[in-house]
């Protein structure tokens, strides 16, 4: 598998996030990321995931839950865009949290996940019904405007729809809940009351579940022995390497938006890049933004090392 393999656009994005599939890069760390996630959905564990701001934590919740695959339409979700199943919830903490809305706020997520296990079952029932309905509706019109019948002579319902409604319905009982694994980002905001939700819900769903937040919250959850106690698995996203970094620039990945020169980037300003950057996904998208700036006010059209470091200068990012 190609580990900077890049996904196919969206035809339009989740509601929740500005972020296109555009931006996302399918690497290494990704991957570890899904194993991960895949583990603490297998055997039912929390797990804590932490790492540096802006290398691709939120970004590669978003990919691994499909939340962007859920499209909205008149505030209602909509099937999936594919096959696959939807059994994965997003859930960003808010900055103000408390027991009660995070409980809230994660059911929400979760019945929505469930209307689109539903769909297929509702849409079949709509059509199933809608064309029993007409059926009947035509059949009575014969029945009463026959010559002779009476208002009394009305013909009695026909059972036939209210048993298919039942059964429609039992259908839709007999659905599982969808969800199997709950990611919580920003988890850092979470106060301890409201971890004792989160692990309230864990204990009552029989569910995976991944905290996602910045180094150091592994020893801040180490403080209350029930949650730690409940913690299977600990994996740290880690910034991409020099020679993933090369390996990127080098096929000339660019962030949604962002467009320069079709010249191939010289060594020199991959290296630069690269060192200015620190194998960030936030930083270099900010830079090669800054690039695309500089190259504009200054009319060029190669980028050189001299426009790195004009864009770099023009960024709160330290001196690289």
């Amino acid at each position: 598998m190609n580990p900077f393999q890049s996904p196919p656009a969206p035809r339009s994005a989740s509601s929740d996030t500005a972020t296109s599939d555009l931006a996302f890069v399918e690497t290494v760390e990704y991957h570890r990321f899904v194993e991960f996630c895949d583990a603490c959905r297998e055997f039912r564990y929390i797990g804590l995931c932490y790492g540096a701001p802006g290398i691709g934590k939120t970004l590669s919740a978003l990919r691994y839950s499909r939340a962007e695959m859920i499209h909205k339409v008149h505030r209602e979700p909509a099937e999936s865009r594919d096959q696959l199943p939807i059994d994965t919830v997003l859930y960003t903490t808010e900055v103000v949290n408390t027991p009660a809305r995070v409980q809230f706020e994660i059911r929400t997520t979760r019945e929505r996940l469930k209307e689109v296990a539903l769909r297929p079952i509702q849409k079949e029932a709509t059509d199933t019904l809608d064309a029993i309905r007409i059926t009947d509706q035509a059949r009575r019109a014969e029945i009463v405007n026959k010559p002779g019948c009476s208002p009394c002579d009305r013909p009695a319902v026909d059972p036939t729809y209210f048993q298919t409604f039942e059964h429609f319905q039992a259908l839709k009982r007999a659905v599982p809940d969808p969800t199997t694994l709950i990611l919580v980002d920003e988890a850092d905001r979470l106060h301890m009351n409201s971890l004792e939700a989160i692990r309230s819900i864990f204990d009552d769903g029989g569910i995976g579940m991944v905290l996602i937040g910045m180094p150091g919250i592994e020893k801040r959850v180490a403080r209350f022995p029930q949650f730690y106690s409940r913690i299977g698995f600990v994996h740290e996203y880690r910034p991409l390497d020099e020679a993933q970094m090369t390996k990127l620039l080098g096929e000339r990945w660019l962030p949604a938006g962002v467009t320069l020169p079709d010249a191939v980037l010289a060594p020199d300003v991959i290296a630069a890049l690269i060192r200015m950057s620190g194998g960030n996904f936030r930083l270099l998208t900010r830079l090669l933004t800054q690039v695309q700036r500089v190259l504009k006010v200054n009319q060029a059209d190669i980028v050189s090392k001299e426009i790195v470091t004009a864009a770099r200068d023009s960024l709160v990012i330290g001196q690289g």
